[in-house]
Protein backbone atom coordinates (compact mmCIF):
# COMPACT_ATOMS: atom_id res chain seq x y z
CA UNK A 1 0.00 0.00 0.00
CA UNK A 2 2.89 2.44 0.88
CA UNK A 3 4.57 1.41 -2.08
CA UNK A 4 1.76 2.20 -4.34
CA UNK A 5 0.76 5.25 -2.86
CA UNK A 6 4.73 6.37 -3.45
CA UNK A 7 4.53 5.59 -7.03
CA UNK A 8 1.03 7.57 -7.47
CA UNK A 9 2.82 10.64 -5.77
CA UNK A 10 6.04 10.10 -8.05
CA UNK A 11 3.75 10.34 -11.05
CA UNK A 12 2.23 13.52 -9.85
CA UNK A 13 4.84 15.12 -9.27
CA UNK A 14 6.64 13.53 -12.71
CA UNK A 15 3.61 15.07 -14.29
CA UNK A 16 3.54 18.33 -12.62
CA UNK A 17 7.24 19.18 -13.45
CA UNK A 18 6.94 18.45 -17.13
CA UNK A 19 3.95 20.50 -17.14
CA UNK A 20 5.81 23.72 -16.10
CA UNK A 21 8.39 23.23 -18.65
CA UNK A 22 6.10 23.24 -21.24
CA UNK A 23 5.12 26.65 -21.49
CA UNK A 24 3.89 27.28 -25.16
CA UNK A 25 6.29 28.76 -27.00
CA UNK A 26 5.13 30.89 -30.32
CA UNK A 27 7.68 29.96 -33.44
CA UNK A 28 8.02 33.38 -35.71
CA UNK A 29 10.39 35.89 -36.20
CA UNK A 30 11.28 39.23 -34.69
CA UNK A 31 12.88 42.44 -35.29
CA UNK A 32 13.77 45.53 -32.99
CA UNK A 33 11.30 47.90 -32.63
CA UNK A 34 11.99 51.69 -33.64
CA UNK A 35 14.08 54.35 -31.56
CA UNK A 36 10.53 56.19 -30.84
CA UNK A 37 8.56 53.14 -30.02
CA UNK A 38 11.57 52.10 -27.82
CA UNK A 39 11.31 55.62 -26.29
CA UNK A 40 7.84 55.49 -25.56
CA UNK A 41 7.83 51.84 -24.14
CA UNK A 42 10.71 52.83 -22.05
CA UNK A 43 8.20 56.05 -20.73
CA UNK A 44 5.40 53.30 -20.02
CA UNK A 45 7.98 50.86 -18.40
CA UNK A 46 9.29 53.91 -16.15
CA UNK A 47 5.52 55.22 -14.86
CA UNK A 48 5.26 51.71 -14.04
CA UNK A 49 8.32 51.46 -11.50
CA UNK A 50 9.07 48.40 -12.91
CA UNK A 51 12.21 48.43 -11.69
CA UNK A 52 11.52 48.62 -8.71
CA UNK A 53 9.90 45.20 -8.93
CA UNK A 54 13.07 43.90 -10.55
CA UNK A 55 11.62 43.46 -13.73
CA UNK A 56 13.64 44.30 -16.74
CA UNK A 57 11.19 44.11 -20.00
CA UNK A 58 12.11 44.09 -23.72
CA UNK A 59 9.87 44.80 -26.44
CA UNK A 60 9.94 43.36 -30.33
CA UNK A 61 7.70 43.36 -33.31
CA UNK A 62 6.65 40.15 -33.99
CA UNK A 63 6.09 39.21 -37.73
CA UNK A 64 2.88 37.77 -37.12
CA UNK A 65 -0.59 38.33 -39.11
CA UNK A 66 -3.45 40.33 -37.60
CA UNK A 67 -3.35 42.78 -34.52
CA UNK A 68 -2.12 41.46 -31.31
CA UNK A 69 0.22 41.84 -28.58
CA UNK A 70 1.19 39.63 -25.75
CA UNK A 71 3.94 39.80 -23.07
CA UNK A 72 5.74 36.16 -22.29
CA UNK A 73 7.40 34.45 -19.31
CA UNK A 74 10.47 36.31 -19.73
CA UNK A 75 8.75 39.82 -19.70
CA UNK A 76 9.18 40.20 -23.34
CA UNK A 77 6.27 42.10 -25.08
CA UNK A 78 5.69 41.38 -28.61
CA UNK A 79 3.68 43.63 -30.83
CA UNK A 80 2.52 42.93 -34.38
CA UNK A 81 3.22 45.19 -37.24
CA UNK A 82 -0.82 45.88 -37.62
CA UNK A 83 -0.47 47.77 -34.51
CA UNK A 84 1.51 50.29 -36.52
CA UNK A 85 -1.99 51.23 -38.20
CA UNK A 86 -3.01 52.76 -35.55
CA UNK A 87 -1.75 56.12 -33.51
CA UNK A 88 0.93 56.80 -30.91
CA UNK A 89 -1.98 56.87 -28.35
CA UNK A 90 -3.49 53.10 -29.02
CA UNK A 91 0.19 51.59 -28.87
CA UNK A 92 0.89 53.26 -25.78
CA UNK A 93 -1.97 52.13 -24.36
CA UNK A 94 -1.40 48.45 -25.74
CA UNK A 95 2.16 48.93 -24.16
CA UNK A 96 0.47 50.10 -20.78
CA UNK A 97 -1.47 47.15 -20.62
CA UNK A 98 1.25 44.13 -21.33
CA UNK A 99 3.45 45.63 -18.89
CA UNK A 100 0.99 46.16 -16.45
CA UNK A 101 0.62 42.11 -16.64
CA UNK A 102 4.16 42.30 -15.43
CA UNK A 103 3.67 44.50 -12.87
CA UNK A 104 0.39 42.55 -11.20
CA UNK A 105 2.59 39.33 -11.85
CA UNK A 106 -0.18 38.31 -13.65
CA UNK A 107 1.52 35.23 -15.63
CA UNK A 108 2.98 34.25 -12.51
CA UNK A 109 -0.55 33.93 -10.66
CA UNK A 110 -2.08 32.65 -13.87
CA UNK A 111 0.32 29.49 -14.29
CA UNK A 112 -0.22 28.74 -9.88
CA UNK A 113 -3.99 29.02 -10.67
CA UNK A 114 -3.24 25.98 -13.13
CA UNK A 115 -0.46 23.97 -11.83
CA UNK A 116 -3.08 23.88 -8.34
CA UNK A 117 -5.88 22.55 -10.77
CA UNK A 118 -4.12 20.16 -12.80
CA UNK A 119 -3.04 18.78 -8.91
CA UNK A 120 -6.44 18.92 -7.91
CA UNK A 121 -7.59 16.95 -10.81
CA UNK A 122 -4.59 14.44 -10.44
CA UNK A 123 -5.40 13.56 -6.99
CA UNK A 124 -9.08 13.42 -8.12
CA UNK A 125 -8.50 10.98 -10.46
CA UNK A 126 -6.81 8.91 -7.70
CA UNK A 127 -10.43 8.51 -5.59
CA UNK A 128 -12.26 8.33 -9.02
CA UNK A 129 -10.35 6.75 -11.62
CA UNK A 130 -10.70 8.33 -14.84
CA UNK A 131 -11.80 11.88 -13.26
CA UNK A 132 -7.74 13.07 -13.45
CA UNK A 133 -8.57 13.33 -17.65
CA UNK A 134 -11.68 16.29 -17.02
CA UNK A 135 -8.51 18.22 -16.04
CA UNK A 136 -7.92 19.25 -20.12
CA UNK A 137 -12.01 20.48 -20.07
CA UNK A 138 -11.45 21.65 -16.25
CA UNK A 139 -7.70 23.34 -16.11
CA UNK A 140 -8.55 25.38 -19.65
CA UNK A 141 -12.31 26.67 -18.03
CA UNK A 142 -10.79 27.60 -14.60
CA UNK A 143 -7.60 29.65 -16.00
CA UNK A 144 -8.98 31.12 -18.81
CA UNK A 145 -11.97 32.76 -16.34
CA UNK A 146 -9.44 33.54 -13.90
CA UNK A 147 -7.47 35.50 -16.71
CA UNK A 148 -10.55 37.20 -17.37
CA UNK A 149 -10.55 39.31 -14.34
CA UNK A 150 -6.60 39.91 -14.62
CA UNK A 151 -7.08 41.59 -17.95
CA UNK A 152 -9.46 44.13 -16.15
CA UNK A 153 -6.75 44.74 -13.79
CA UNK A 154 -4.44 45.21 -16.60
CA UNK A 155 -6.80 47.88 -18.74
CA UNK A 156 -7.37 49.34 -15.17
CA UNK A 157 -3.51 50.23 -14.66
CA UNK A 158 -3.05 51.00 -18.19
CA UNK A 159 -5.73 53.55 -18.03
CA UNK A 160 -4.19 55.00 -14.89
CA UNK A 161 -0.95 55.05 -16.12
CA UNK A 162 -2.36 57.03 -19.67
CA UNK A 163 -3.79 59.60 -17.59
CA UNK A 164 -0.64 60.34 -15.19
CA UNK A 165 2.16 59.66 -17.42
CA UNK A 166 0.61 60.97 -21.56
CA UNK A 167 -1.63 63.01 -20.43
CA UNK A 168 -4.06 60.98 -22.44
CA UNK A 169 -7.67 60.97 -20.82
CA UNK A 170 -10.29 57.91 -19.84
CA UNK A 171 -12.62 59.58 -22.31
CA UNK A 172 -9.78 59.31 -25.21
CA UNK A 173 -9.14 55.39 -23.97
CA UNK A 174 -12.67 54.75 -24.58
CA UNK A 175 -12.15 55.68 -28.02
CA UNK A 176 -9.10 53.37 -28.45
CA UNK A 177 -10.84 50.18 -26.85
CA UNK A 178 -13.87 51.26 -29.78
CA UNK A 179 -11.40 51.07 -32.86
CA UNK A 180 -9.89 47.92 -31.51
CA UNK A 181 -13.04 46.35 -30.87
CA UNK A 182 -13.96 47.43 -34.40
CA UNK A 183 -10.85 45.74 -35.91
CA UNK A 184 -10.85 43.05 -34.44
CA UNK A 185 -12.58 39.31 -33.50
CA UNK A 186 -14.14 40.01 -29.81
CA UNK A 187 -13.73 37.64 -27.28
CA UNK A 188 -15.67 37.16 -24.19
CA UNK A 189 -17.20 33.60 -24.46
CA UNK A 190 -16.86 31.35 -21.49
CA UNK A 191 -13.48 29.68 -23.30
CA UNK A 192 -12.21 33.05 -23.81
CA UNK A 193 -9.00 34.46 -22.00
CA UNK A 194 -10.06 37.73 -22.83
CA UNK A 195 -13.51 39.53 -21.84
CA UNK A 196 -15.38 40.86 -24.48
CA UNK A 197 -14.60 44.44 -26.04
CA UNK A 198 -17.35 46.19 -24.90
CA UNK A 199 -17.05 44.62 -21.28
CA UNK A 200 -13.72 45.77 -21.17
CA UNK A 201 -15.02 49.70 -22.22
CA UNK A 202 -17.31 49.36 -19.29
CA UNK A 203 -14.21 48.59 -17.03
CA UNK A 204 -12.68 51.63 -18.40
CA UNK A 205 -15.70 53.88 -18.27
CA UNK A 206 -15.70 53.25 -14.52
CA UNK A 207 -12.22 55.18 -14.44
CA UNK A 208 -13.78 57.97 -15.23
CA UNK A 209 -14.97 58.94 -11.98
CA UNK A 210 -11.52 57.72 -9.83
CA UNK A 211 -9.55 60.56 -12.07
CA UNK A 212 -11.86 63.74 -11.34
Amino acid sequence: MYNVTVKKLSLVIIALTFLFGCASNKKFIADRPSEDTKERFTKVYECLRLGEDGVVPSLMIARVKGINAWIDNDNRVYLTPGLYNYDDNTITFIMAHELSHAKLKHIRNRQAVSYATTGAMMVAGFIVPGAGWLNHAVNPAVTNNFSKFQEYDADRLASETLVNCFDISVEKQIHILESLKKDTTDAGGFWDRHPSWSDRIENIRGMQNLNK
